[in-house]
């Protein structure tokens, strides 16, 4: 959840805490004017919670998240495209679509291709180089061949 205030809930109110952080969260008192990412004095020790699921005694409902910033189309891709899940799902609560709501598993295990500043180089060639003076070729012989066979007839 990038972006996001944490929210502190107190014991006896209806709500439901969807998202949390780890005990050893903590919550950035200069917000935006922050000049470092290290905890720092006045800083607010966690557990907090991301989203919460807040229900009223007359049957309303409302999903609050503490940032909507996760739906933002580079950190959904982060999640596989879970967070927007998430939301679709939250969604689907609050207009009481219980069995609308669908969980898919997801792998936590990521693959990354990592090639050498050399190997770029080469790929680079290849394709903005070769692939295209290739294709010319190509076009250039099936075109002059195409010549010849109509001057024949």
């Amino acid at each position: 959840m990038p972006v996001a205030q944490g929210l502190l809930v107190k014991d006896g109110e209806h709500v439901t805490e969807l998202l949390t952080t780890s005990d050893i969260a903590y919550s950035k008192a200069a917000g935006y004017e922050l000049d470092s990412y290290e905890k720092e004095e006045g800083d607010t020790d966690g557990p907090f919670a991301l989203a919460v699921s807040v229900e009223a005694e007359n049957g309303g409902q409302i999903i609050w998240f503490a940032s909507s910033h996760f739906l933002d189309e580079m950190y959904n891709a982060y999640s596989s495209g879970a967070n927007l899940d998430l939301a679709m799902n939250a969604m689907s609560s609050v207009i009481g679509e219980n069995e609308a709501v669908a969980i898919r598993s997801k792998s936590l295990n990521y693959h990354y291709l990592t090639i050498s500043d050399s190997t770029a180089s080469f790929l680079k060639l290849i394709m903005i180089g070769v692939f295209p003076l290739v294709y010319l070729g190509i076009g250039i012989c099936v075109t002059i061949g195409r010549r010849k066979r109509n001057e024949a007839k």
